[in-house]
């Protein structure tokens, strides 16, 4: 069980990631600056084919090609890795 989540399994080169709260933009009084299509978020499961982004990694992501789903009534966003702008 990753993140809590015991359905869900990546495949692939897909990333699932699950948006983070208004306190992650904020880090030791300084805020993370992102436009309406960049998010942070929490990766909750990475498929076999992602190389550099694991599981409880923060990322900035481009919420342009996310997928969104639910699922046990929370909220994801299933990306390519190409999607993952940066880790925090």
């Amino acid at each position: 069980i990753i993140g809590g989540i015991n359905m869900l399994r990546c495949i692939g080169k897909n990333v699932i990631v699950e948006l983070s709260d208004k306190n992650d933009y904020e880090k030791n009084g300084i805020i993370i600056k992102t436009n309406s299509s960049n998010l942070i978020g929490l990766v909750i499961c990475v498929g076999n084919d992602v190389n550099e982004i694991r599981p409880n990694d923060k990322v900035i992501y481009n919420e342009q090609n996310a997928k969104k789903i639910i699922y046990d009534s929370k909220e994801y966003f299933v990306l390519d890795e190409k999607d993952i702008l940066a880790l925090i």
